[in-house]
């Protein structure tokens, strides 16, 4: 990777549980942090790919206020996985105590409109309920 004007700006920590693995995103993002977790989602890859169906649940913590680019990179990002990917769903768990939840909050609602299965959530429970039956779908198919 190409070094870069600026440092990330937020935090993620990804964590695996089962098939669904789970981001939780906090502060500004800039383009530099929206890379940084990208690589590490794609780290994790390989063995969910291996094992079966997987999905994601990004969890937005502090705020919605991005720039353009990260929302057309995070499109991008799904819309060109590999395509032996085992990624069935993504959801996105966005409370209302979120800054700027109610202005762009929809905006979430048809990110991925076209690319992959995806649903925003106000808790993580029901994200992870229905992330479960989209996976669950798969393997009955």
């Amino acid at each position: 990777m190409a070094p870069t004007a600026f440092r990330p700006h937020g935090t993620a920590q990804v964590e695996l549980s089962g098939a669904i693995l789970t981001v939780h995103m906090r502060g500004d993002w800039n383009a530099e942090m929206r890379n940084q977790t990208s690589q590490q989602i794609r780290a994790y890859a390989p063995a969910l790919n291996s094992a079966g169906p997987w999905a994601i649940c990004n969890i937005l913590h502090d705020t919605l206020v991005y720039s353009e680019a990260l929302y057309t990179s995070a499109r991008q990002d799904y819309a060109s996985r590999p395509a032996a990917s085992r990624l069935q769903a993504v959801a996105f768990v966005i409370g209302p105590h979120v800054e700027g939840a109610s202005l762009l909050g929809p905006r979430y609602q048809t990110l991925l409109d076209g690319v992959i299965d995806a649903q925003v959530f106000q808790d993580l429970q029901s994200a992870q309920r229905w992330l479960q039956e989209q996976l669950d779908r798969v393997g009955q198919s």
